[in-house]
């Protein structure tokens, strides 16, 4: 299994871990693309401790495509052995045309998981009685569990566009319930830990609560919401809810499918001893 830490700013301390590689940069939003300073040094940073570069994308208006293909460029002109994950077809139809040797990865905005830890009680039948109507809620055909469990990657069709335009990596996120992944063609899967994306949107919460600019506090302010009635917390972090996860102790069993893990959270990547 292959080790990667996700940071979306520059930490010396992260690339003297003994991982395999760094995915720098944010996958949700265009405020957090990178400087070309900030992505030189982090860039330079992964050479020197011998470690592979992942570049991350979000979905973005034209500005960020720009800032995009400024940044790849960057890299370009330096490497080819680098990887960029894209959130937005945009972002994959620019960089295919204009740097066709670059490895690119289908990001899990592209994936289509159906991640919301609070429908599992839902979907799998265990709600409990609801005194205001008195009853039991309506039970949902198994089909729906089985709905959930998969992705658009399962599909062939799909599966081999991916493959006619060199795309042999799929980003997922870890869900609550068993997974249902299908890959074929040499298809190989990533996986991020703990933080498992649920929704994002342009309309980042803490600009709308604070009334202010962009002033990418999210890179220190997560903001949990959680009730006695919710199967499992959220977390927002800027622009994007997340859930935790706090076990993948059956990671092991998508082996022929998954084989890189992407902690999204330093701290949960030092007290990570390994996988069962």
């Amino acid at each position: 299994m292959e080790l990667a830490i996700e940071t979306k700013l520059y930490n010396r301390y992260v690339f003297k871990q003994k991982i395999d590689r760094i995915y720098f940069a944010d996958a949700f939003c265009q405020n957090l693309i990178p400087s070309k300073k900030e992505l030189e040094k982090a860039f330079k940073s992964s050479l020197d401790n011998g470690l592979q570069f992942t570049l991350n994308t979000p979905y973005v208006t034209n500005s960020g495509i720009k800032k995009i293909l400024d940044n790849v460029e960057f890299l370009s002109k330096h490497t080819d052995f680098f990887e960029v994950v894209f959130n937005d077809w945009g972002i994959f139809y620019e960089i295919k045309k204009r740097f066709p040797k670059i490895n690119l990865i289908l990001g899990r905005l592209l994936t289509k998981q159906r991640t919301d830890p609070n429908a599992f009680p839902i979907i799998a039948n265990q709600q409990k009685y609801d005194y205001i109507a008195q009853k039991y809620p309506k039970k949902l055909p198994k089909t729906m569990y089985t709905h959930f469990q998969g992705s658009v990657i399962n599909d062939k069709l799909f599966q081999t566009y991916l493959v006619k335009n060199k795309i042999q990596r799929v980003e997922l996120e870890y869900l609550l319930w068993k997974m249902k992944i299908q890959l074929r063609y040499k298809i190989k899967a990533s996986v991020y830990y703990p933080y498992a994306h649920i929704t994002t949107t342009r309309n980042c919460g803490l600009l709308n609560m604070t009334y202010s600019k962009c002033n990418k506090m999210c890179n220190d302010t997560i903001i949990k919401y959680d009730d006695k009635n919710m199967y499992s917390p959220y977390f927002a972090i800027g622009n994007t809810v997340y859930y935790k996860i706090t076990d993948i102790s059956k990671l092991n069993e998508y082996n022929n499918t998954i084989d890189r893990l992407v902690f999204n959270d330093f701290e949960a990547y030092l007290k990570f001893n390994s996988l069962p």
